[in-house]
């Protein structure tokens, strides 16, 4: 998936599309998994709510479920 789409996605479709992510929101002290607000707020709008680099953000979800991507 492309960096673009994943930032337009809510937190609650990517866990739920890939709960392999958990690791890293919780990396980051994040409190999204679980939150109420995760269907309503984009990848985007969570890091900038907890200051991390949106950019980074996207390349760690990344390294994580793009091999995923490329067995399916």
């Amino acid at each position: 998936m492309k960096n673009a789409a994943l930032t337009e996605l809510t937190v609650a479709e990517l866990l739920t599309r890939w709960p392999e992510a958990i690791p890293v929101f919780l990396r980051h002290q994040m409190a999204c998994v679980g939150c109420t607000m995760s269907p309503f707020e984009t990848l985007a709008d969570v890091t900038a709510v907890y200051d991390i680099q949106l950019a980074q953000f996207i390349d760690e979800l990344q390294e994580t479920i793009q091999p995923l991507e490329e067995t399916l």
